[in-house]
């Protein structure tokens, strides 16, 4: 009988330790990156400029929402390896304002890039639209919101 009873206090003392270790081990996990995205990136600011001007020209409103960053950084636009439009976050309405102008009048598929400072990398939309001249893309009350994929 007593035997039994240590074998019991010996399990209940087993279970007590087991959930301890398993209480450290589970903060210890809380501190680390469970997102790539999380790992600081080593990319400084690409300082994009925008390559060419002509008349055409189009405008958008847009979002940026990256896991786990904020969304102040740079937005650009760019047809092929041209940058053809720079914004800046504001502040005071939470958006990018973007203007797109090509460097040819050919224009072309525009692809959206964003460098986040807070994580020193740079993402990509992961799809693509037309350039038309004259057209708004988004709003304020319905602001462009691309999806991103990390490129650096």
């Amino acid at each position: 009988m007593r035997n039994m009873m240590l074998q019991v206090r010996n399990c209940k003392i087993l279970a007590l330790c087991s959930l301890i270790l398993v209480a450290l081990v589970g903060c210890k996990d809380k501190e680390q990156p469970v997102n790539p995205f999380v790992d600081p990136g080593t990319t400084e600011n690409p300082n994009w400029v925008v390559s060419g001007d002509n008349n055409m020209s189009s405008s958008m409103t847009a979002i940026v929402k990256v896991s786990f960053a904020k969304s102040e950084g740079i937005l650009a636009a760019f047809i092929g390896n041209d940058c053809c439009g720079l914004a800046n976050y504001n502040t005071d309405l939470g958006l990018y304002w973007l203007y797109i102008s090509p460097a040819t009048e050919a224009g072309g598929n525009v692809q959206l890039r964003f460098y986040s400072p807070e994580l020193k990398r740079i993402f990509d939309a992961t799809t693509t639209f037309s350039f038309s001249n004259d057209t708004q893309l988004g709003s304020i009350t319905e602001p462009y919101t691309p999806e991103w994929k990390v490129m650096q």
